[in-house]
This record gives structure tokens, C-alpha cells and sequence, in this order.
């Protein structure tokens, strides 16, 4: 009983965390992505992650290493970050943390995962670099 409790409230407490940044749609993105002050595109995800494909354009912090790339941060603070990762749960975690820091803050609807079944541009390693 006390278990299901605490799951449930740990679900709602991921929802209202994920709820408080707004998203941006797909399309919304890549027509920003083309306008005169394209949006700041972030993943999440790990490093290997990343490189292993991820969007145009888009810096990659860790969720869980906020803290080792502040100061960078700290110059994307008068941009709107659009944020995402695989599936949303790191995304929501980082979202939360620099949305405490005032941060402007969009959610990439889908994620990556989204993105990549809609067939959308991925940046991926060039196969003649990794075989050499």
C-alpha cells in the first residue's frame, strides 16, 4: 500500500515537472531552427548517445552534469533552450533544475526517439572517420 502510494505520487511529481515547460512541436522546431534567432537546441543524453546521432545544431550537457557545464549555461541563460533526450524523463529532470534557475525552457515533443520515426535530420557519425 505505502509503496503504490509513493509510486504514484513520484508519477504525478514527473508529470507536473515535465508539464511546467511548454513544448515545441517537431515542425515548430525545424522552422525556428531556419528563423533569424533559432532557439538553443540541448541533449541530454550521454555523450556516447550523442554521438551516435543526435539534431542539428544541438549541444550536448549531460542531465546529470548540469553543475560541470554552468558556466556555459550561464551565457545560454538569455536564450530559450529547447531540451531534449530519448524518451523525456532525463529531459524533465534537466528541465527542472534550470527552470529554478530562471532559465527559458521548451520540450521537444516526441524526443528523440519521435523525431527519428518521423524520419527527421539526424547528424551522425561520418563512417570514414570511425573506420580509420
Amino acid at each position: 500500500m505505502v509503496r503504490s502510494c509513493i509510486f504514484a505520487l513520484l508519477s504525478v511529481f514527473c508529470l507536473v515537472a515535465q508539464a511546467a515547460t511548454d513544448i515545441i512541436s517537431q515542425q515548430a522546431l525545424l522552422r525556428n531552427q531556419m528563423s533569424a534567432r533559432p532557439h538553443v537546441i540541448v541533449d541530454v543524453r550521454s555523450a556516447a548517445e550523442f554521438e551516435a546521432g543526435h539534431l542539428k545544431g544541438a549541444i550536448n550537457i549531460p542531465f546529470d552534469q548540469i553543475s560541470q557545464h554552468q558556466s556555459l549555461l550561464d551565457t545560454l541563460k538569455p536564450d530559450t533552450l529547447v531540451v531534449y533526450c530519448r524518451s523525456g524523463r532525463r529531459a524533465a529532470i534537466f528541465e527542472q533544475a534550470l527552470a529554478e534557475q530562471g532559465f527559458s525552457l521548451l520540450h521537444l515533443s516526441g524526443d528523440f526517439r519521435d523525431w527519428q520515426a518521423a524520419q527527421l535530420p539526424v547528424i551522425t557519425p561520418d563512417p570514414v572517420k570511425t573506420e580509420q
